[in-house]
């Protein structure tokens, strides 16, 4: 049986068939929808269901109860049992944005610390790459995988700054360690996810990274900062040991120069030496908001970080609705191709 889909403040709608996820039939009918691992582990397609009925093949671990008790369900899992109203909870713009695969040249590379290495792309020019900060792209693997990371600047139409973590499985991040050639020419797909700044809020920022969680946030503060009349941000960035915080002295300098910006290192494994936070970074957030009613709250990193500050912020006050996350599910490292 086929159900139509409208969404909320938008003149579209698309069509779905009983066997078939709500993301695979708008991506099929060419519509601009946000979506990651298509397995129900990221939450990048969270929408919210305003009417109808939808039903899953297994429970959406990507979603807290907070969540679901707010309306929101998976699109890459959630099939329509009725007609059905979403709300997109996304900028018109992003209709704009559309992914698009495009050659790149290897810059540079060079270690930020143990185990993250900083790898500067450069785009062809007049390639006219748009994104939003926060945003992510797919390096497209010869045997056709793919592999995501976040865009670690604000867009400038130049150059694409990607943070890797080398991890035991992690197989890209050791080649480009050890083979990758100089001025290697890579393929990417960009611009991925729908984690950005909404900007129709007015609301106070609260950031919250963990490891190369930073590379989201980054690209976030390089264009929120200097911004005239800018919203207040918090940083709050967790790691085991100071290392880990690789570009911490770079963040401090923000905070310096910007009144608007507070930075909050937090480390799980401080050695003698260090007298800030400690302990799981989103318990230093609780710390330090008795409530989160009035903020918008980014998440970014491991998704194990990412559950538990999902959790706990709604039951602090926070609204679903100024919610937002990218979880970096290791699960997940090389997405699927779309089809």
């Amino acid at each position: 049986m086929t159900h139509q889909v409208y969404l909320v403040d938008r003149p579209v709608s698309f069509s779905a068939e009983d066997d078939e996820t709500l993301l695979a039939a708008g991506l099929r009918q060419h519509l601009a929808l946000p979506f990651g691992c298509q397995s129900g582990g990221c939450g990048s397609c969270r929408v919210r269901l305003a009417a109808g009925e939808v039903e899953y093949p297994f429970a959406p671990s990507a979603l807290s109860q907070g969540e679901i008790d707010a309306g929101y369900i998976l699109m890459c899992l959630a099939r329509a049992k009725s007609d059905l109203t979403l709300d997109l909870h996304q900028p018109p713009q992003v209709e704009e944005l559309r992914p698009r695969k495009l050659p790149s040249r290897v810059m540079y590379k060079r270690m930020l610390s143990h185990d993250v290495i900083q790898l500067m792309l450069k785009l062809p020019k007049g390639n006219d790459l748009r994104y939003l900060p926060g945003q992510y792209l797919d390096i497209l693997l010869e045997d056709g995988r793919r592999r995501s990371f976040s865009i670690a600047n604000a867009p400038n139409g130049e150059t694409l700054e990607l943070h890797l973590r080398i991890t035991p499985g992690g197989r890209f991040a050791k080649w480009v360690l050890e083979e990758m050639q100089e001025k290697a020419i890579l393929r990417l797909e960009a611009p991925l996810g729908a984690f950005y700044i909404r900007e129709d809020s007015a609301r106070p920022i609260v950031l919250m990274a963990g490891g190369t969680g930073f590379s989201p946030a980054k690209a976030m503060l390089e264009q929120l900062l200097p911004m005239q009349n800018a919203r207040s941000v918090h940083l709050f960035w967790g790691g085991r040991a100071q290392e880990d915080l690789y570009m911490g002295a770079e963040v401090r300098a923000w905070a310096q120069q910007y009144p608007h910006f507070h930075y909050t290192p937090v480390l799980s494994e401080p050695d003698a030496a260090w007298n800030g936070e400690t302990g799981f970074v989103h318990e230093a957030v609780l710390r330090s908001y008795a409530t989160l009613s009035g903020q918008e709250m980014y998440l970014c990193g491991p998704p194990v970080m990412v559950q538990a500050g999902k959790r706990a912020f709604l039951a602090a006050g926070l609204d679903a609705d100024h919610l937002f996350y990218d979880s970096f599910d290791y699960a997940f490292e090389t997405w699927p191709q779309l089809g």
